[in-house]
């Protein structure tokens, strides 16, 4: 197989605006829909061609030539065969990109980015090739003996199948320990492996599998990939690993370092990997989508544990869509990944308003695509709930995430949750954060279930929230402060924070055998103001029969949003017809008095509070109309369009920055009252007149039923 890289600079574009360069692969913040393209040749010559994107976010529409070769969801690699499709030179790709809209990738629990955000190439491969291959191993005699299976899924034209076989052979370092000859017509290899060197957190041994497909003695294929051999297993309270108990002890850690999103560089990857390794965890959760190949091939070098999902938080399985988008995400994952050796069990959601129905389907296909590994989900549901559907859905372990001031929630936990291994699949959070000795108190109390091993209580392994600070624009102090998840062992810059030593030496310092499990009245919880916004608008500042105020979704619910201000500021121009801000709605006019002689007028503001682009309705809507009265009682009208000159005002949303562009409009300003909610955005519109004219007055008129317009001020101005 030959690879072509098209990666590199493309064309750009927002909306429907001009185009520019930008390189892919990338990450940005959301923009709604975006265009990207570039051209290409062949590099090769072959009867088979096929164009790969390893990821993109959120949804994407592929066109080669003009013509659309297929759709994507987020994170997961996609293939598409375009033999026959593609031209020797001269050819167009073409990706459209959904960042806000689509039902199954946007989530409200940490700043989402859109983007081409993985790499890009075309493949040339022979009519006979390897498509893929699935590498599985168990362990006898004292784990002294691997019986190991190779399943290769060749593609053999009918007709070929006498012509072609694979000559497979297994490498540690410069020795081959394994080598054969499949002949004709057979697919699955398996042998023996003696005296096998097994890979685990202390000792992460890796072998190299090749293999060659080969027709009428000439090479048509080859294959490569790194292995290990290894057991991870259930024993009622305990995971053991090649036959030895293991407390599974980690962290959870975001695929976003900084502001690269999920565009992540391999060399800061393994910083942060050798980082947690360093605190002496064996086990890191890759919350909560799938991360990029690097970060397993990491894992597996170094040892450490992991564990994937497909990117839901507070999703509703509900919805079709959501729940079948979501399944398939991790169904293309586990095809990815399940050769690795470093991944312990897949999680198929993330503190989720499930259904039965979603739990057992998305079960079932983690046990068809990958029989091997276990199977169970990052949960918050009541102790009584997991136990009933954990059990009757077919998961392997139960799960829980026990946030609170006190260990007495993990202690019930672990109490109800007693006949399979518990994992805290996140613990600790904004609670523990900065507090040395709580965060020891959990740790030791952690520590004594495990001990423990009993139907009494016992926990299996526990991960804690979080490694590193991300960014969220959706939570209020003490968790976030200005846009800042403040629950980090490490800062966002990989700064050590006050409980990082505590954390590493903890685990392994002597128990205080003086602390007890109390049962502690919960602190009371503050009730915060609830003022319910729907495509971020403060209803208290829209009063109109058009906003009705609407039943809050599960989001909304779960974590209130106070905006206290609203998208205005005070501005002072310096040559203006009026500097008071304006909210525009439909059927409502503003009528700026003037007298002056001007090349054209600016509009500053320019946004709308409802449905600004490129948050709701439709590209191109037109939204409002400005009216324009010369002296000598001449008019002229102008219309103002959604995503071409107004934009939304802001600047978040939900949990999210995001990048409100219009293509006729210029960023004039942007602020902020809140770092970690109220963003707002200032646009300039330029309406230039053909010569200079006298202006009595501009009227301006919503004329969308939905809109709000927002306008500052309007100058006239002179070239």
């Amino acid at each position: 197989m030959k690879k072509q890289s098209l990666n590199g600079i493309w064309r750009y574009r927002i909306g429907k605006g001009e185009w520019r360069e930008r390189e892919v692969p990338f990450s940005a913040l959301a923009v709604g829909h975006s265009e990207c393209e570039r051209e290409f040749d062949l590099e090769y010559d072959a009867p088979r061609v096929e164009l790969k994107l390893d990821g993109i976010t959120y949804g994407a529409k592929i066109f080669l030539n003009g013509e659309l070769i297929g759709d994507m969801l987020p994170y997961c690699e996609y293939a598409f065969d375009i033999t026959g499709k593609v031209r020797d030179e001269g050819n167009l790709i073409h990706v459209e990109l959904e960042d806000i809209s689509p039902a199954f990738g946007p989530v409200a629990g940490w700043e989402n980015f859109g983007g081409i955000i993985r790499d890009v190439y075309i493949t040339y491969t022979e009519r006979e090739y390897i498509k893929g291959v699935t590498f599985t191993s168990e362990l006898f005699d004292g784990y002294r003996i691997a019986v190991c299976k190779i399943d290769i899924d060749g593609v053999i034209p009918h007709g070929s199948e006498e012509l072609c076989g694979y000559e497979i052979s297994i490498k540690d370092g410069a020795d081959t320990v394994f080598k054969t000859a499949l002949p004709s017509g057979e697919h699955i290899c398996e042998f023996e492996l003696s005296e096998v060197k097994l890979w685990s957190p202390d000792e992460p041994n890796l072998y190299k599998m090749q293999i060659k497909l080969v027709k009428n003695g000439k090479i048509s294929d080859e294959y490569e990939e790194k292995i290990g051999i290894r057991e991870i297993k259930c024993d009622r309270h305990r995971f053991l690993i090649n036959g030895e108990p293991i407390f599974l002890k980690g962290v959870c850690k975001h695929e976003m370092i900084g502001d690269l999103g999920h565009t992540v560089n391999k060399e800061l990857v393994m910083r942060d990997m050798l980082m947690i390794k360093s605190l002496g965890c064996n086990f890191v959760r890759l919350v909560h989508y799938p991360h990029a190949k690097c970060v397993l091939d990491i894992a597996d070098e170094i040892g450490i544990m992991v564990s994937e999902e497909p990117g839901l938080w507070w999703s509703d399985t509900s919805n079709k869509e959501i729940a079948d988008s979501s399944i398939e995400v991790l169904r293309r994952t586990i095809i990815r990944d399940r050769n690795h050796p470093s991944i312990a069990f897949w999680l198929c959601f993330n503190e989720c308003r499930f259904t039965e129905d979603f739990l057992r389907r998305s079960a079932k296909m983690c046990k068809e695509t990958d029989p091997t590994r276990l199977v169970s989900g990052a949960n918050c549901m009541s102790d009584e709930d997991t136990y009933k559907y954990f059990n009757e859905c077919g998961f392997d372990f139960y799960t829980m995430h026990p946030y609170s001031q006190t260990f007495d929630r993990s202690w019930r936990a672990a109490k109800v949750l007693f006949d399979k291994p518990l994992v805290f699949t996140e613990w600790g959070g904004h609670f523990v954060y900065d507090n040395p000795k709580l965060m020891r108190e959990f740790i030791m109390g952690m520590r004594k279930l495990y001990e423990s091993n009993s139907d009494k209580g016992s926990l299996a392994g526990a991960f804690l929230w979080c490694f590193a600070e991300v960014n969220d624009f959706n939570r209020e102090k003490p968790a976030v402060r200005n846009g800042r998840l403040l629950e980090g062992l490490v800062d966002y810059d990989r700064n050590p924070r006050t409980c990082f030593e505590v954390f590493k030496n903890a685990w392994d310092s002597e128990c205080d055998d003086g602390y007890e499990y109390k049962i502690i009245s919960p602190l009371p919880q503050k009730t915060l103001p609830v003022r319910y916004v729907k495509g971020g608008v403060p209803y208290r500042e829209l009063k109109s029969e058009l906003y009705e105020k609407p039943k809050p979704d599960f989001f909304e619910e779960q974590r209130p949003r106070v905006i206290k201000h609203g998208p205005v500021c005070e501005i002072t121009p310096t040559w203006a017809m009026d500097g008071e801000p304006k909210v525009i709605k439909y059927g409502d006019s503003a009528l700026y008095n003037a007298s002056v002689e001007c090349d054209g007028i600016i509009l500053l503001g320019g946004t709308d509070a409802v449905i600004g682009y490129p948050l709701f309705a439709e590209y191109g809507d037109p939204l409002a109309t400005v009216s324009v009265e010369f002296d000598g009682g001449e008019k002229s009208e102008f219309t103002l369009r959604n995503g071409i000159q107004i934009t939304t005002v802001y600047s978040t949303y939900r949990s999210s920055r995001i990048d409100p562009i219009a293509s006729e409009a210029e960023r004039f300003m942007e602020f902020s009252y809140d770092g970690s909610f109220e963003r707002y955005v200032m646009n300039k519109i330029v309406i230039p007149f053909s010569e200079k004219r006298g202006v009595k007055s501009v009227t301006l008129k919503g004329i969308h039923q939905k809109c709000a317009l927002l306008n500052y001020a309007v100058l006239g101005y002179l070239n």
